[in-house]
C-alpha cells in the first residue's frame, strides 16, 4: 500500500477518533447529570456500538447520540439540559445540541414496533455497563439485533454500509439466542423486516446465520409475500428519500394502520411543538394545514420514486 494512502487513512482515523472522543466525553457528563437526578437512559445505535463492538474509537464515525428514556422523565430532562446550556432543536423527537455544538442528543421515549408492555419488558432486559465513569444501560443482545434490523429496514428504509459491519460484529461477539429473536419478531410484527435484513446479511459469507432461522421467518401468507416483495425491491443500499414513512405505515400490526394515519394527520400538540417549534403553538391551525400540504406533496414524490425503482428493476430483469 502506498505511503500516501497510509497517511490518508491515519489522518482520517485520527480525525474521527478526536470527534468521537469529544462527543462521548460530553455524553458522559450529561449521563452523570441524569444519574444524579435518578433519570434512567439507555444508549442506542452508534454511541453504544462503538465501545461495545468496535473497541477502537476511530473506526466508526458518530454524528449524534441517541438515548431511550422514559416519557415521564422528558420534562425533567428538558429543564436539566436547558439549564446546562443546551439548545432545543426542531425535530420530530426531543432533540438538543450542546453549547459547543459538539454533542447532538436525540431522545426517544418509545420504539414504534413495541406496545407499552413490550417496551416495559425491553427496559427490564437492559444491562448496565460502564462508559468512562458513567454506568449506563444498554439493550440486551437479542433486543439490539432486532432493533438494528428494524431501524435500518423499516425506519430508515436503507441498508447503509455500517448496517452490515454492525450486525456482523454483533453476531460474532454477542451470539443471539435465535429462537428468542424469531419469537420477538413474530410477536411484534417484525417477522418480514427481520427476514429481509437477515437475507441481505447472509449474502456476506463472513456472517453465519442458521438456515433454520431464515426458514422460520420466510413469508407464509399473501400479505407477508407482498411486503417481502416491496422490501426486496425498495430497501437496498441505494436510499429512497422518505421511504421510511411509507414502511412505518404498511408494517403496522393488523387493525392499527388507520390509527397510525390518524396520528400522522392529527398529531399531538407535544409532537407539533417538537416538530415545528413555537409556530405550532402560535398558529396551530395554520401549522396543521401546512403539514397536510407537505405530507401530500411528499407522498406524491415518494410514490413516483417507488414506481421508478420498481419499473427500473423489472426492466433490468427483462433485458438481462
Amino acid at each position: 500500500m502506498p505511503s500516501s494512502t497510509l497517511d490518508d487513512l491515519t489522518d482520517a482515523y485520527t480525525r474521527v477518533s478526536l470527534i468521537n472522543k469529544r462527543l462521548l466525553d460530553e455524553c458522559e457528563v450529561v449521563g452523570l447529570a441524569f444519574q444524579r437526578q435518578g433519570i434512567e437512559c439507555t444508549l442506542l445505535k452508534g454511541a453504544d456500538l462503538l465501545s461495545r463492538l468496535y473497541g477502537v474509537r476511530g473506526t466508526r464515525p458518530l454524528s449524534d447520540v441517541d438515548l431511550l428514556v422514559h416519557e415521564q422523565d422528558l420534562p425533567a430532562i428538558h429543564r436539566l439540559l436547558i439549564e446546562a446550556g443546551f439548545a432545543q432543536q426542531i425535530d420530530g423527537n426531543p432533540s438538543y445540541v450542546s453549547p459547543q455544538s459538539t454533542l447532538s442528543l436525540d431522545l426517544i421515549s418509545e420504539l414504534w414496533y413495541l406496545d407499552k408492555e413490550g417496551l416495559a419488558a425491553l427496559w427490564g432486559r437492559t444491562r448496565t455497563r460502564s462508559l468512562g465513569e458513567l454506568m449506563i444501560k444498554q439493550l440486551a443482545s437479542d433486543d439490539l439485533l432486532l432493533y438494528l434490523i428494524a431501524y435500518a429496514v423499516v425506519h430508515r428504509g436503507q441498508l447503509c454500509p455500517s448496517f452490515f459491519t454492525d450486525l456482523r460484529l454483533l453476531i460474532e461477539k454477542e451470539p443471539p439466542h435465535w429462537p428468542t429473536v424469531v419469537e420477538e419478531a413474530v410477536r411484534h410484527h417484525m417477522k418480514v423486516p427481520l427476514y429481509h435484513g437477515l437475507r441481505q446479511l447472509i449474502l456476506n459469507p463472513a456472517i453465519d446465520i442458521p438456515s433454520a432461522v431464515i426458514q422460520q421467518l420466510a413469508p407464509s401468507t399473501m400479505t407477508e409475500r407482498i411486503l417481502e416483495f416491496l422490501l426486496r425491491r425498495l430497501v437496498t443500499t441505494q436510499p429512497l428519500p422518505e421511504l421510511g414513512h411509507f414502511l412505518l405505515w404498511i408494517t403496522q400490526p393488523p387493525g392499527r394502520g388507520l390509527a397510525w394515519l390518524r396520528r400522522t394527520l392529527f398529531p399531538s400538540p407535544c409532537f407539533l411543538t417538537y416538530r415545528y417549534g413555537n409556530e405550532s403553538v402560535k398558529r396551530p391551525r395554520r401549522t396543521t394545514i401546512t403539514r397536510w400540504w407537505q405530507l401530500v406533496r411528499a407522498g406524491h414524490l415518494l410514490i413516483a420514486r417507488m414506481l421508478i425503482r420498481l419499473i427500473m428493476h423489472q426492466t433490468a430483469r427483462m433485458t438481462s
